[in-house]
């Protein structure tokens, strides 16, 4: 038999073998035929009294979560609560399970009045299987609304952002450095453009349009660097990440907070009016939101950093496998490839570089990505620091692990070096930003801590925008000009596109991304003395 045909019909015949043996998802399962569920709403807030709710049963067959049929519901069964007369209710109903079905979700509708603000939990609720199986016929499900508003004190929010902010370096002729949103302001007006046709929200939400914003293209003389952030405890929980739950079902804000052992996780934004891309020849667009974020013990020490860029979580790492200095982490903003200014990717290490994946061979080779990471380097590097570190500080910079044994582990061999960096000094960071609960943007409070939720109105629009900020809505390749224009950033904190779970998954495991060529992981490992005191 020939080669080419003795390799096809081993697979033939894997494939065939895998089809007759892998067993239906409910094959094994005793599930009953009839189920009845009662359901509870506790703890309703005052605004939905007089709201009529009802509650949603519904079956997907969905094997391969990526068939185009797989949304559409096999089975719907609806329970009429009707109208909220007091902050506790409750339902009943039983119905014939369907056949053949994968997931199983119960959706509450009727409280889009409190979307934002309350959270009733996982909406909708996801069941596998296994979960009936395990449950038998009678189930009780309850929805206990939960106020999304952040349960720390701004006084320690602002102690901590203040405290962690970051010393950040980046190529001295880098075109775009770190700006602020507030400038665009009074430009702000909510567009909408239309969802490709691919997007799962045009399955799962029934969405064909979404939101952006098109700010002006001007920089002012004065452009100085805000940082934004959002402190909360560790232990956060955003509706439809359950393990059960459809892909596309996540919804940024239905979200809860649990003080769990007490850790909590502080996230950076840092704004850029423009991102030109690892080439110049891709991925150019308006706006870019940058991040990072810190995992907190109680006690106010930094555990782990996580940074991410690109759609991935780059590197996800203990704290003293970087450098810092007085708790500020030392991080690194790459230039481009071939003159381009870069995509503005932030890294824990300089002096390296990562070549990325353009898509294909061909455009590997037209365009080429590369992040290029300045050094520390007082003659070819500049920074904008955090405005309260002051040049004796900066005298003697260690970059490096500067461990007092060395580490058996050592991935490579990395000296440790002491730079004056007080002349690399651009410009500073002038003003810290707390991103409040978007739901609770100049509400009343009702258990916030600080007893308001007052915010400035040159940020208020922003931080209950949800869309894309930057006239790039969409990614558009430009043939004739050989450009590619990349979609503008989603808005911050509560991101829908890929880099978005990070906000509410606390840095946790040894993890970095890896590229066409190079990756994002640590460049040395240290110890309790690496940290610049």
């Amino acid at each position: 038999m020939h080669y080419k045909n003795l390799i096809l019909t081993t697979f033939l015949f894997f494939t065939l073998f895998q089809c007759n043996s892998t067993p239906e998802k409910n094959q094994d399962l005793k599930l009953p035929n009839d189920v009845t569920f009662s359901i509870k709403l506790t703890s309703i807030p005052q605004e939905l009294i007089g709201e009529t709710v009802s509650l949603s049963f519904q079956f997907y067959h969905c094997p391969d979560t990526t068939s185009k049929e797989c949304y559409v519901p096999i089975f719907e069964n609806k329970l009429e609560i009707g109208k909220i007369k007091s902050n506790v209710t409750a339902g009943k109903t039983s119905f014939t399970l369907p056949k053949d079905w994968t997931h199983f979700a119960i959706r509450m509708i009727g409280i889009e009045k409190v979307h934002g603000k309350f959270s009733p939990g996982h909406n909708p609720f996801w069941y596998s299987p296994a979960d009936i199986a395990k449950l038998g016929p009678n189930i009780t499900k309850e929805f206990r609304f939960l106020s999304q508003e952040n349960k720390i004190p701004n006084r320690i929010q602002e102690e901590i952002a203040k405290k962690f902010s970051p010393i950040l370096v980046f190529h001295k002729d880098k075109k775009y450095l770190p700006s602020n949103i507030e400038k665009y302001s009074k430009f702000f007006a909510k567009k909408e453009y239309p969802l490709p046709e691919k997007d799962i929200r045009r399955k799962t939400k029934g969405q064909t349009t979404w939101n952006y914003v098109d700010f002006p293209d001007f920089i002012p003389i004065e452009n100085p660097t805000h940082l934004y952030y959002h402190v909360r405890y560790a232990q956060s929980t955003v509706s439809g990440t359950q393990s059960e739950a459809l892909p596309g079902f996540r919804d940024d804000l239905n979200y809860w907070y649990e003080v769990g052992n007490g850790d909590m996780v502080i996230s950076y934004w840092i704004w850029y009016d423009w991102n030109e891309g690892p080439t110049k020849f891709g991925n150019i667009h308006q706006g870019d939101l940058e991040s990072y974020a810190l995992l907190i013990s109680k006690e106010g020490k930094a555990k782990r950093i996580l940074l991410t860029g690109h759609d991935h979580i780059l590197l996800d790492t203990d704290f003293r496998n970087i450098n810092s200095i007085k708790n500020h982490p030392i991080l690194y903003v790459a230039k481009g490839n071939m003159g381009a200014d870069g995509g503005n990717p932030t890294s824990a290490y300089g002096g390296y570089t990562v070549k990325l994946n353009a898509g294909n061979f061909l455009f590997n080779y037209i365009s080429d990505p590369w992040d290029v990471f300045p050094t520390f380097d007082p003659k070819e590097s500049i920074l904008v620091i955090p405005a309260d570190l002051s040049e004796k500080e900066l005298t003697s910079v260690k970059i490096g692990p500067g461990t007092q044994k060395p580490n058996p582990n050592q991935m490579e061999k990395s000296s440790t070096v002491f730079v004056d960096a007080r002349l690399m000094v651009k410009q500073r960071i002038q003003k810290l930003v707390m991103w409040e609960e978007p739901g609770w943007v100049n509400q009343k409070a009702f258990q916030d801590p600080d007893g308001h939720h007052t915010v400035d109105p040159s940020v208020a629009s922003f931080f209950q925008f949800q869309g894309r900020l930057g006239k790039h809505p969409r990614t558009v390749l430009k043939i004739a000009e050989l450009k590619q224009y990349g979609a503008s950033p989603e808005n911050a904190p509560f991101k829908t596109n890929i880099e978005q779970h990070f906000t509410f998954e606390r840095p946790r495991m040894e993890r970095n991304h890896t590229d066409r060529e190079g990756n994002y992981g640590p460049k040395f490992y240290g110890d309790d003395s690496t940290p610049q005191k």
